[in-house]
C-alpha cells in the first residue's frame, strides 16, 4: 500500500465544498419528504406509493389549471388565502385589462379552481370547498 508522508510544517489545502443553492436545498428536502410519504403509504400492486400519488395529482391539477395548482399550494402551505383580506388577495392578480382583479373576481376564480381540483383530487377539493365557504 502506498502512503503519502505529511510534513507538519506545511499548510495543505483543504477542499471546501461549495454551499448548495437554495433551490437545491429545497429540492432535497422535498425528495426526502416524498420518501417519507412513500414509507408511510407504500401502496400496493394496484396503487402507487403516497409520494408518487401526490406528485401525479399536483401535476394533473397544474396541467389543467395553473391557478388551481397555486391555490392548492397556498391553502396547504403558507395559507395567505386565509389570513390576507380578499382585497389584498385580489390586488395580487392582474386581469386582462392589466388592472388588479376585484374581490368578487378572485372568489369566482377560486371557486372555479376548487371545482377543477375536485375533479382531479376529490378529497382535497371537498376540504378546500368547505374552507372557501368559511372564508366568505
Amino acid at each position: 500500500m502506498n502512503t503519502v508522508e505529511l510534513i507538519e510544517g506545511l499548510d495543505y489545502p483543504e477542499e471546501i465544498p461549495e454551499p448548495m443553492s437554495t433551490a437545491h436545498q429545497i429540492t432535497a428536502e422535498i425528495i426526502t419528504r416524498l420518501q417519507q410519504l412513500d414509507e408511510v403509504s407504500p401502496g400496493n400492486e394496484f396503487m402507487p406509493p403516497g409520494g408518487l400519488r401526490m406528485v401525479n395529482r399536483l401535476a394533473a391539477v397544474a396541467r389543467k389549471e395553473r391557478r388551481a395548482y397555486r391555490l392548492i399550494l397556498d391553502m396547504v402551505g403558507d395559507q395567505k388565502s386565509f389570513s390576507d383580506s380578499l382585497e389584498d388577495l385580489a390586488s395580487r392578480h392582474i386581469n386582462s385589462k392589466n388592472k388588479p382583479t376585484t374581490r368578487q373576481s378572485w372568489l369566482q376564480n377560486a371557486q372555479a379552481d376548487v371545482d377543477t381540483i375536485t375533479m382531479i383530487w376529490p378529497e382535497v377539493g371537498k376540504v378546500m370547498n368547505e374552507l372557501l365557504k368559511r372564508r366568505l
